[in-house]
């Protein structure tokens, strides 16, 4: 793998939690912030399977 594309995975992976926390304190609706969480982890898991 490669050098920087490990420091990112390492950086988004710290990041990640913090990201789906303001997604869920956030205003709207909560249909929509499940949507974003759903969509968020679901990329979240193919960058995970396509960098290792």
């Amino acid at each position: 793998m490669n050098l920087i594309e490990e420091i990112l995975m390492i950086i988004g992976t710290i990041m990640f939690p913090y990201g789906l926390y303001d997604i869920a304190k956030g205003e709207g609706d909560k249909h929509v912030k499940i949507l974003l969480i759903g969509i968020s982890l679901t990329l979240f898991i193919v960058e995970f399977l396509l960098v290792r």
